[in-house]
């Protein structure tokens, strides 16, 4: 089929383009379709589920061992400290911005029908500290768990709250385009070509990266040839009781992140474990949107591969 014809979501754009729906960088109208997909595929559900996972989990990683590239920054923040001021990625305003970032991230991969309430009670309930405390990644991520599971999940309602969580979670809804400088992704334009993603072409170099579990040819083309199966919740991946498994799961995890590209390990590090937007590492790395947003493409899905295989055999 003619993609430029296409008005519906099939599983190779969730394989394709699933992380950036994630993220919120793709047009709505992508995002609108792909959730409309989840609604009726329980494995392009199970690929999503799998992909917040993963982003959540390499988000609790801690901020250490920077990659070679990112330490020039480093030094320059030596230099404001030396001067007297405060380092760039220090500042109040930027930590408190990144940190919702992350919690809203980690939400969503605990229950993301309830994950705005999920945040909201923990910076209902941190904020009353006396005096205010840092908290860890971890300590977050415990408290988040533990609310979590004061909800009833209905597993069955799964694939209708992935759906309604990537248009709920797109930057624009759309009352909000026209006052964009974003184009209007209509009925009559096609959301992959506006997506502006060349390196993600099926057809292109190294597109096994993007679309290595679709069949590509025969009856059930663009199918999924091993369809993604579903993982623990991350309550019980991260429950105490589960404590040597998860530290099992981290070191594959930790594994899989020292065997990226160094263009795709800068660009996790900032995204996923600092928890910069695309733009800020798009501006500290000196690369495009579209250059970043490639390499988490990459990074999360070679690391989404290692955990399922470890989970798959555990």
């Amino acid at each position: 089929m003619n993609k430029a014809m296409r008005t519906t979501a099939g599983c190779d754009d969730v394989a394709r383009y699933g992380s950036l729906a994630f993220d919120g960088s793709l047009p709505l109208q992508g995002a609108v379709e792909i959730g409309e997909h989840l609604m009726s595929c329980d494995a392009c559900t199970n690929y999503i589920d799998q992909v917040a996972k993963t982003i959540a989990l390499i988000g609790l990683r801690p901020p250490t061992n920077r990659p070679p590239t990112l330490r020039e920054p480093d030094r320059r923040d030596e230099s404001r400290a030396a001067a007297g001021e405060p380092p760039r990625d220090l500042e109040s305003d930027a930590a408190l911005i990144r940190t919702q970032a992350w919690l809203v991230s980690l939400a969503r991969a605990i229950d993301p029908a309830h994950a705005e309430d999920l945040v909201q009670s923990a910076w209902d309930h941190f904020l009353t500290d006396d005096p205010p405390t840092t908290r860890s990644h971890g300590q977050l991520a415990s408290f988040l768990t533990k609310r979590a599971r004061e909800h009833a999940r209905d597993d069955d309602a799964r694939d209708q709250a992935w759906a309604a969580d990537l248009v709920r979670h797109h930057p624009h809804n759309p009352a909000d385009l026209a006052e964009t400088d974003l184009p209007d992704p209509g009925v009559n334009e096609d959301w992959r070509a506006l997506a502006d993603l060349d390196a993600l072409d099926p057809d292109g170099e190294r597109a096994e990266l993007y679309l290595p579990d679709l069949y590509g040819d025969g009856p059930d083309r663009e199918g999924w040839s091993a369809p993604p199966t579903a993982w623990p919740t991350v309550a019980n991946i991260l429950s105490p009781e589960a404590e040597a498994e998860t530290a099992e799961l981290y070191s594959v995890l930790d594994a899989a992140l020292d065997e990226l590209t160094s263009a795709a390990a800068d660009a996790v590090y900032l995204v996923d474990i600092e928890g910069h937007s695309v733009a800020t590492a798009s501006s500290r790395l000196g690369r495009s949107t579209n250059d970043i947003q490639r390499n988490l493409v990459e990074a999360r899905d070679h690391v989404r591969r290692r955990i399922d295989d470890y989970l798959a055999t555990s």
